[in-house]
């Protein structure tokens, strides 16, 4: 027998809180495929509140174990507990779900070079010898995903947590949950925002309660990443945050700003400050929330 759409789980696994929902069967996917046409993917007002309309439940982590891997594990176990429906009795299957992680929990780095030539495990190699250099990592430590750009130019590459990464294995597998897929939040908004972004010098910045990111485009390719720690004060001062991209931006590009675009995402902001800098600022639909960092999460993995 198939399995139900109440087998396959959406995740957003955040800094302080969780959130799980059931993911769409492939009619309603389709159907928001549809509905997503008819808007324009290149809409830019009227941002969502809240990823598509799915049963959810979010699950707060204690207090002291904020910003831990213990609370990260802690709140999934409950997530997993507390996730809405049930497996069909006639499947007796596993549960499969798909978990996106605040990028809190993960560093990023794009890495410039010939990499045409380079086999796929090489590849990781130098990427973990870059985080390890860069960051301090230890390299066993460390999980390496990397994503080679069009042209073999560049490398965008992410180091998570090895123990990290093996405990929400270990904490689904307990709860008879299969991890179907365990994903990064900046590497999907990425892959979304490259359906908006023109061929002009551009930067998507993706703002978090944590974090800032940017990532620079030329050419149809991102050729640079850098990012900011904020802290509860930073994310409601509009003008700090534009400063800072600035400084990102003028870091790695030869561009001028007033000829730059820049595409935000992640929390919904007002983007008079931005448009003080740069010459366009478009806030993509797709990827601006109101909703809480899990629920932001969780909509990446509908």
């Amino acid at each position: 027998m198939s399995r139900s759409s109440n087998d396959v789980l959406a995740i957003g696994l955040g800094t302080c809180a969780a959130a799980v929902g059931v993911r769409p069967t492939r009619l309603q996917h389709l159907l928001r495929l549809a509905q997503r046409a008819r808007r324009g993917v290149r809409a830019v007002t009227a941002p969502p509140s809240l990823p598509p309309a799915v049963e959810h439940a979010c699950i707060a982590m204690e207090e002291a174990l904020h910003f831990s891997e213990q609370g990260a594990l802690d709140v999934l176990r409950r997530a997993l507990a507390e996730a809405p429906g049930v497996p069909g009795p006639a499947t007796k299957s596993k549960r499969r779900a798909f978990i996106v992680l605040d990028d809190f929990w993960a560093n990023h780095g794009i890495l410039r070079g010939d990499f045409r030539t380079v086999r796929a495990r090489e590849v990781e190699d130098i990427a973990r010898s870059y985080f390890a250099e860069t960051f301090g990592l230890d390299g066993d430590a460390i999980m390496i995903r990397t994503v080679m750009q069009r042209g073999g130019r560049a490398v965008f590459a992410s180091a998570l947590s090895r123990s990290l990464h093996d405990g929400i294995r270990d904490v689904s597998a307990d709860a008879r949950v299969e991890v179907q897929s365990l994903m990064l939040g900046l590497p999907q908004a990425m892959n979304r925002a490259r359906h908006s972004v023109d061929g002009s010098a551009s930067m998507l910045v993706v703002v978090a309660e944590t974090v800032l990111h940017a990532v620079l485009m030329e050419h149809d390719r991102w050729v640079a990443y850098g990012a900011q720690r904020l802290f509860a004060d930073d994310v409601a001062d509009t003008l700090r945050l534009a400063a800072i991209t600035e400084q990102v931006f003028e870091r790695f590009s030869n561009t001028r700003r007033e000829d730059c675009t820049i595409y935000l995402g992640g929390l919904d902001l007002d983007p008079s400050a931005f448009e003080q800098r740069f010459a366009t600022v478009r806030r993509l639909q797709d990827i601006v929330s109101n909703a809480s960092a899990p629920l932001r999460l969780m909509g990446f993995a509908l």
